[in-house]
């Protein structure tokens, strides 16, 4: 059992959380929490728990992070996957919201830099999960585009960047990050990888990318830079695969983007 939270989803709520303790043992009476405990040093603003008749744990906790009030779920999804793993965790969201009693505004995923509402908590709930509900694509530019990913890696697989594309490629350019994912989902990290099309390709950390690329293409920086939020997990580009010289591939990320055929 992991015991590592790689997936954050928040309540937004109107005000401050002053007794995370007592709202999770109001859900426990109610009978959606199975146990709980509270977080040492942390005072009545968190709780560790378990819930759906599952040993895997989670942590609530309130904070206050800018403007927003938030009751943040952290959870483990990569043992069960997108689908069975956003339910769970919605399910965990929907059994506090009960507790609040009206005092919801909105629901952020901040493991997907997203914000949703309630009736998108409530779908999940139920195990109607979609792609973009686990894995939010972004693609943004100016002439040359930059085409990302969030919330990908909490299913222990990175998170994927395409850069240099024109503004024609970046349908391209989703489908192929969508067709990888769908491949490391299904196989894990030792996946033989492929871009839609069939040409074989393999993951690059984003860091080793960018010493491979121009510097002025959007999404790329210095190696070590702080790039903000939802950037900073493990996340990776794509090269093409070609034969190996001195036990090493060589590096061909503009060859992927030569790859992309406009939809």
């Amino acid at each position: 059992m992991a015991e590592k939270y790689t997936s954050s989803i928040a309540l937004v709520v109107d005000g401050p959380v002053e007794d995370v303790g007592a709202l999770v043992a109001d859900a426990r009476a109610a009978g959606d929490i199975d146990r709980a405990t509270a977080v040492r040093n942390e005072g009545h603003l968190a709780q560790e728990l378990h819930w759906g008749g599952r040993m895997q744990k989670g942590v609530v906790r309130y904070l206050h992070d800018g403007d927003a009030h938030l009751l943040r779920t952290e959870t483990y999804l990569g043992e069960d996957g997108p689908t069975i793993g956003m339910q769970r965790q919605a399910q965990l969201l929907q059994a506090l919201s009960r507790q609040l009693r009206g005092r919801v505004i909105g629901v952020r995923d901040l493991s997907a830099v997203t914000d949703r509402d309630e009736a998108w908590m409530n779908r999940l709930s139920v195990g109607a999960v979609e792609r973009d509900d686990a894995i939010v694509t972004v693609s943004d530019g100016e002439g040359t585009w930059w085409v990302r990913t969030h919330g990908a890696a909490r299913f222990d697989v990175p998170d994927l960047e395409l850069y240099g594309l024109n503004k024609a490629q970046v349908p391209a350019g989703e489908q192929a990050i969508a067709h990888v994912h769908d491949q490391l989902l299904r196989t894990g990290l030792s996946s033989d990888l492929t871009l839609p099309d069939g040409t074989p390709v393999y993951l690059v950390p984003v860091l080793e990318a960018w010493q491979h690329v121009p510097l002025d293409w959007p999404g790329v920086g210095k190696a070590g830079q702080d790039r903000g939020d939802g950037l900073d997990g493990p996340r990776a580009s794509l090269s093409l695969l070609k034969g190996r010289r001195l036990g090493r591939y060589k590096r061909d990320l503009e060859g992927v983007v030569s790859a992309l055929q406009p939809a």
